[in-house]
């Protein structure tokens, strides 16, 4: 049993994700306006928000200060602007009739002389590249003094360059979050597992995070419907995709998400992530195990070599342990007289070396293993 769920884990303990959450924290008590760029695919949004909202209460001094969340879009039908928005939503009716556009007084001094938004902090969501400047323009007007005159925090996804100032602070989702901290995310999932190994652990969590880029929530979804020695990841996203939680997600037209590549059939982009996990995995244990059948066929090797001269890459190769798969391949299959070149007396090694030898091979070509072969190479006695 998990001892909190996976959500407040990903933002209270995985490194780049909590980053994200102490920077806009630390930047509240600095008494400064946020603008947090995220993804329009972001894990988790509204935990990511009561992490923050604990963060900040944790090391501040005002106690009645509170985060609350307006959607610009949903919230505002009207389309005020957002001095005349935070009026409507905010400020008593005598306030809201009080203000007149013509006076020499600013709205944003307005709002906070009659402290509209004393003791808030206003989360605004919705904000896509549009409708962030006038938010942001919005809130250069202010100059609070302390989290209890009122900070706004803009939610915005698209493209917007850093606009910061001595009140205003910038965070990028994507300068704090990688796919290796999913990666590192999947394998804290996985060691609830205790069926799979070590080598099934770092494979899985490889693949999901390639897979799954920085949507932590969806690559644990991955993790938890897939089973990936008979499954690969893209018949594992199709089972997430069904689940019909997650329809939001891929829908911006400029999307690189994983959910967008399966509804649109580009399995091209998504063997090819599948594909760099396994060079990252699979590759290396795959030469380990050559260097291990090398060792240990080392005396045959070396009277083949001394029988007939081998080149490789070029040269006459003359020391067993540089043999690749290939060329051992090639030495047993060829024939000196009536004997092989090299006789490997063990059956099963020779069928190893050629399967090694056929998932090397594909690798090397930008081919994925299948999942049989996944099983192959990862459950390995030799390993």
């Amino acid at each position: 049993m998990r001892y909190i769920s996976w959500e407040e884990f990903w933002w209270n303990n995985i490194t780049g994700a909590h980053t994200v959450v102490d920077r806009v924290a630390m930047a509240l008590l600095e008494n400064k306006m946020v603008i947090l760029k995220v993804p329009s695919d972001l894990p988790w949004r509204y935990p990511m928000r009561s992490a923050i909202q604990s963060a900040f209460n944790e090391r501040a001094d005002a106690r009645d200060v509170v985060i609350e969340t307006l959607d610009a879009v949903d919230n505002n039908p009207s389309n005020l602007e957002p001095g005349r928005f935070i009026l409507q939503h905010y400020a008593s009716s005598a306030i809201k009739a009080g203000f007149r556009e013509k006076a020499r007084i600013r709205i944003q001094d307005y709002i906070s002389d009659r402290n509209v938004i004393r003791n808030r902090i206003i989360w605004v969501k919705g904000l896509d590249e549009k409708s962030a400047g006038k938010w942001i323009q919005f809130c250069r007007g202010f100059s609070p003094r302390s989290a209890t005159d009122g900070l706004f925090v803009l939610e915005v996804h698209g493209n917007i360059s850093s606009i910061e100032s001595s009140h205003i602070q910038y965070i990028d989702f994507d300068d704090c979050v990688s796919s290796y901290d999913v990666q590192q995310f999947n394998s804290f999932i996985l060691d609830e597992q205790k069926q799979e190994t070590i080598n099934w652990k770092r494979y899985i969590s490889t693949v999901t995070a390639a897979v799954c880029g920085v949507d932590a929530e969806v690559s644990e979804m991955l993790i938890q419907l897939t089973n990936f020695r008979i499954e690969t990841a893209i018949e594992g996203l199709r089972h997430v995709d069904s689940l019909g939680e997650f329809d939001r997600r891929g829908a911006d037209i400029n999307s690189t998400h994983p959910l967008r590549h399966i509804r649109n059939n580009n399995f091209a982009e998504l063997q090819h992530r599948i594909w760099t996990a396994q060079i990252q995995v699979l590759f290396p244990m795959i030469e380990l195990e050559r260097q291990s059948l090398t060792q240990k066929w080392n005396n045959a090797i070396k009277e083949a070599l001394a029988t007939q001269q081998i080149e490789q890459f070029g040269t006459i190769l003359t020391d067993p342990a540089e043999a690749e798969l290939g060329t051992l391949c090639y030495m047993m299959s060829c024939k000196v007289g009536s004997n092989r070149l090299l006789y490997i007396p063990e059956e099963q090694d020779r069928k190893r070396i050629r399967f090694l030898h056929n998932c090397r091979n594909k690798l090397a070509h930008m081919n994925c293993c299948t999942p049989d072969e996944v099983v192959g190479l990862l459950e390995s006695p030799s390993l």
